[in-house]
């Protein structure tokens, strides 16, 4: 890749677009450097994706599933993914550790959100993990760790190709736009947080998260149908079969942090995001929900504030999403 992913845009003079490319070139030419694995997560042996493949047993699987997702991204325009060596995959640890989408990586939260796998758009790279007992060569239900894999990818191809805007600010480089979002040099965002236990979200962090999830479990339930896939009897792999399909019930509550983590996921994400399509596309959520993809990777609000506007009037992208306190800073 170069070191733009391809729908990055840097704003400001020339001078300033390319101190900001410098910057980003820093952090970005060598990201098995730059993100610090080895001092951010001793307990963990990563490898990158290229690496892992060939001895991966669920590696037609996941061949299968990329080139699935190759060909949904080509209909939005895309025909550049997450490059294989930019993703970084935990396989092993010292610790008891059940991987997988919802592995976490660190037993606590850290400030910088270290904590969680998935893409860091500094480096241009993901961390995430592979699905199954960390500690042991055991192997999972024939297709379960592939499908997992594809889903973390695939999500994080989203990602990657997500629009951002950066400009060079009083303290270094300001991600402006996020896809749909807006952020302030401050770091306040354009939507405010949900109130807690919201049944639905009017955040965009969560909207944009949950659209890439809905694109995500999309791939690999058509991967485990054409694969002929079939959902586990029971235990870790029937659960992670099902959440990685998107067809998930929530998860026994149990100390369990994996389980935790996806019964968290869910309630905060996925859950929000289905009813907030429900209830704002209703018979035409699918449509919605391809609005919200496209303009999140594109950074064309346009067509979508026009199919808001057309069902509920001007100004309904606004009205839906901006927080008091955003309108309120000049």
């Amino acid at each position: 890749m170069t070191v733009l992913t391809p729908n990055e845009k840097l704003t400001g003079t020339t001078a300033q677009k390319q101190e900001i490319l410098e910057r980003l070139t820093r952090f970005r030419t060598d990201p098995s450097r730059t993100l610090k694995l080895a001092g951010r997560y001793p307990h963990l042996r990563f490898v990158t994706l290229p690496e892992l493949l060939p001895n991966l047993a669920d590696r037609d699987v996941f061949t299968q599933g990329v080139q699935l997702a190759r060909d949904r991204f080509a209909a939005l325009g895309a025909s550049e993914l997450l490059p294989f060596e930019r993703v970084f995959v935990a396989v092993a640890s010292a610790t008891a550790t059940w991987g997988g989408f919802h592995h976490r990586l660190l037993p606590y939260r850290a400030p910088d959100d270290s904590q969680t796998p998935g893409y860091r758009y500094v480096q241009a790279a993901a961390v995430i993990s592979r699905y199954g007992d960390l500690t042991s060569e055991s192997s999972s239900t024939p297709g379960v760790a592939g499908l997992d894999l594809l889903r973390a990818y695939v999500h994080d191809c989203h990602h990657y190709l997500t629009f951002r805007s950066y400009w060079l600010g009083a303290s270094g480089i300001h991600r402006h736009r996020h896809g749909i979002n807006y952020r302030r040099e401050s770091g306040q965002t354009y939507s405010a947080r949900d109130p807690e236990g919201s049944a639905s979200t009017r955040n965009l962090g969560i909207v944009m998260e949950g659209a890439f999830d809905r694109e995500a479990t999309a791939v690999v339930r058509e991967t485990a149908r054409t694969a002929r896939i079939e959902c586990p009897a029971d235990g870790p792999d029937r659960l992670a079969f099902l959440d990685a399909t998107g067809n998930g019930p929530s998860a026994p509550e149990t100390g369990d942090s994996w389980l935790t983590a996806m019964n968290g996921y869910s309630r905060l994400v996925t859950v929000p995001y289905a009813a907030f399509l429900a209830e704002i596309g209703g018979p035409a959520a699918d449509e919605l929900h391809g609005r919200i993809v496209r303009a999140t990777l594109t950074g064309d609000l346009a067509p979508l504030e026009r199919w808001l506007d057309k069902r509920y009037g001007p100004g309904e992208f606004v009205a839906l999403f901006r927080s008091e306190n955003y309108a309120q800073v000049a």
